[in-house]
């Protein structure tokens, strides 16, 4: 299966082959078609298994001419949510969709500039709420919303703001929730603001976080790219992030 027979915009796919990607992964193929017919899905996939653009592509595909926010992506960390934001202006270098990330320690104006002339929004809940509080973000506008990575945001204490976002949010929308396991908490997350869930259940496999040797070190603010130098060179790795 090529991106080309689930995917219809030219610009969409000219980005899609400019970052080498040529073959849908598995959740790509189980949930893109899902989203494009307009369904709510609960997907339970891991980190590395392409799922950003399993709920990105199809929603992008969709986006009107309307200058409000039109899609709302939570995500746990500021992290995630950078480089989920990153990974939609990738595939998007070729339309006119612009895409914002907010999140705690970035520029408060910056932001609010940003969110005055974009259609998808990426944010962590903390961040989003202050904006929808204060009127930066407006929701009545919002056709796509995107939980990330949902039982991450459970364990760090979101909860209560995920409820209040998604009570902010139109009743009619599309609603996709992307969990690596599925707690109590999100379960009744999905009864309770899901409409008629499909659920996509991904077994790990090479590409999963379990194959992938994970490291951190601790270094000062202002050695950062000299040791990432040193590691590359010392350590030679075929594929790291």
């Amino acid at each position: 299966m090529k991106f080309e027979t689930i995917i219809n915009d030219k610009n969409l796919l000219k980005g899609i082959a400019e970052l080498g990607f040529e073959t849908p992964t598995e959740v790509q193929q189980l949930a893109i078609p899902k989203v494009l017919d307009h369904k709510d899905l609960i997907v339970m996939a891991k980190t590395g298994s392409g799922k950003t653009g399993a709920f990105s592509l199809p929603v992008l595909e969709q986006l009107t001419d309307q200058k409000s926010p039109q899609v709302l992506i939570l995500a746990p960390t500021r992290e995630l949510a950078v480089q989920v934001c990153t990974d939609i202006k990738s595939y998007t270098k070729y339309t006119s969709i612009n895409t914002t990330a907010v999140y705690g320690g970035h520029n408060m104006s910056t932001e609010i500039k940003a969110l005055k002339d974009t259609k998808v929004v990426v944010g962590t809940p903390g961040r989003v709420i202050h904006h929808i509080k204060e009127g930066n973000l407006k929701t009545k506008g919002i056709r796509y919303l995107v939980l990330d990575e949902a039982d991450r945001m459970l364990d760090m204490g979101f909860i209560d703001q995920i409820h209040k976002i998604i009570q902010s949010l139109p009743r009619e929308r599309q609603t996709l929730l992307f969990s690596a396991t599925m707690p109590p908490e999100i379960q009744k997350i999905c009864q309770k603001y899901m409409n008629d869930p499909e659920a996509i259940e991904l077994e790990s496999d090479t590409k999963t976080v379990d194959s992938i040797d994970q490291y951190y070190l601790r270094v000062e603010r202002n050695e950062k790219r000299t040791q990432l130098k040193r590691l590359l060179f010392a350590e030679e790795p075929k594929s790291c992030m």
